[in-house]
C-alpha cells in the first residue's frame, strides 16, 4: 500500500517539478528501478517511431 500511495504522489508531483529536481530526485532511486524507467524510455521510443499517421488532410495533395 505505502508503493501505491508513493506512486500517485509521485504522479501528482510531477509535473510541477523542473527537469533539475528531477534529476536530482532521480540521483537517489534504486538501480532497479532506474533500469525500468529506462527500458520503459526505449519501449516508448520505440513504439513513437513505429507511429503511422494515417489522416487525410495530413496528406500532400498534388499540385496543379
Amino acid at each position: 500500500m505505502a508503493r501505491e500511495e508513493k506512486l500517485k504522489t509521485d504522479i501528482e508531483i510531477l509535473p510541477q517539478l523542473s527537469e533539475a529536481e528531477r534529476l536530482k530526485r532521480d540521483i537517489y532511486r534504486p538501480d532497479m528501478e532506474k533500469l525500468q524507467l529506462f527500458t520503459k524510455m526505449l519501449r516508448t521510443n520505440s513504439l513513437l517511431k513505429k507511429a503511422v499517421i494515417h489522416h487525410e488532410y495530413l496528406k500532400a495533395e498534388p499540385e496543379d
